[in-house]
């Protein structure tokens, strides 16, 4: 292999590394599903972007539900009390980085791969996620209170952890599918490593007398972490990739009007209700106004969707290269200024938007630079 076809790598291995890095600090910004989502769209369309692979716009969908789950876990509890030693918050906070990682790396995987799975397949598993999600965030949540609250943390990454290993035996060895395997492996172990290593950073940083945002610092470590992981999966499986050999156009409208318009307009409800619920410093009427342009948006969307289906041009032909970089730098910015606005109401330009404006302009260099 040339001295250059390594730098070329390096360079893609920075644009995924660094966008997921971005993305993780965005994901604590906006918390939970919301911000989870926003992590595994980065993911796979920063894929699309450094790969050229069109299938990855699909798997950025699939990924972003899939990480999504992994939102339902709450860690916060579990960081000082690893910086202070306890193996338990520590094994505790690799378990939940696992299970967090694991699902949605391998979301991304069945994302790639979804040709090869028969419909009943992907209701099954979609099911299975959707239960588990609903499990632990709608039943089990209401119980992280009192002693067994720790205890309930724990549990809730206990059942994704099993629901990990039970899908990933599934399409892992039944179905022989090594390209998830793969990735909810990668994503397992770049997770689980990064959240009990964020937790020892933060508390280091916060005897060090920075006045830097180090709870910000630790989430970019851990997608730091997931990033590099995950990376190397994704550079070394390339080889062994296909190109669609058929494209479905209502599917690609679907998935960039999830990417372009859904999870956008998600975090805008979420500065929405921060600024006039929260801190009451916006009229009601400033969110039904911003509601209605998202909606003639939509519409937009919409009517632009059927005249390009009509007329055979945008989403019924394979994804160009271009046009895949093209669409993540899209993503990359709106998402990035979405979240920087959030802290507007501070009245103060802090670490975490000047740190997010900085992450999206190196993504978008090293990206031009390949």
């Amino acid at each position: 292999m040339s001295f250059s076809r390594i730098r070329l790598r390096w360079r893609e291995l920075a644009v995924i590394t660094l966008a997921m890095t971005l993305a993780w600090g965005i994901r604590g910004q906006h918390g939970h599903e919301r911000g989870s989502a926003i992590a595994g769209a980065m993911a796979g369309l920063s894929i699309a972007a450094v790969t050229g692979g069109p299938r990855w716009v699909g798997a950025a969908v699939i990924g972003s539900l899939s990480f999504a789950v992994g939102g339902a876990l709450s860690y916060g509890r579990f960081v000082s009390l690893a910086y202070q030693g306890s193996w338990e918050a520590i094994g505790s906070l690799g378990l939940i980085g696992f299970a967090w990682g694991g699902l949605g790396a391998l979301g991304l995987g069945l994302g790639l791969s979804l040709p090869k799975y028969r419909p009943w397949e992907r209701a099954i598993i979609a099911g299975g996620l959707f239960l588990v999600w609903f499990l632990v965030d709608r039943l089990i949540w209401g119980r992280l209170a009192g002693p067994q609250d720790l205890a309930t943390r724990e549990l809730m990454a206990v059942i994704l952890l099993s629901s990990w290993a039970l899908v990933s035996a599934y399409v892992g060895v039944w179905r022989q599918d090594r390209t998830s395997l793969k990735l909810a492996v990668a994503g397992a172990i770049g997770f689980g490593i990064g959240f009990p290593l964020a937790a020892w950073v933060q508390g280091i940083g916060g005897t060090l007398g920075i006045p830097v945002d180090w709870w910000k610092v630790a989430e970019h470590l851990i997608g730091l972490c997931g990033g590099i992981s995950l990376g190397i999966a994704i550079l070394t499986l390339e080889p062994t990739w296909t190109l669609p050999l058929a494209v479905r156009p209502l599917e690609r409208w679907f998935a960039v009007t999830w990417v372009l318009w859904v999870l956008p307009a998600w975090l805008i409800a979420n500065n929405l209700d921060f600024w006039i619920v929260e801190r009451a410093v916006l009229p009601v009427w400033v969110g039904k106004a911003v509601g209605l342009v998202l909606l003639l948006i939509l519409v937009g969307l919409v009517l632009w969707g059927w005249l390009e289906i009509r007329r055979g041009r945008t989403f019924v032909t394979s994804w160009l290269p271009h046009q895949l970089k093209a669409l993540f730098l899209i993503f990359l910015w709106s998402t990035t200024l979405i979240a920087c606005s959030k802290t507007w109401v501070n009245n103060s330009w802090t670490f975490t938007p000047v740190g997010f404006i900085l992450l999206a302009g190196l993504v978008s260099w090293a990206l031009r630079s390949r």
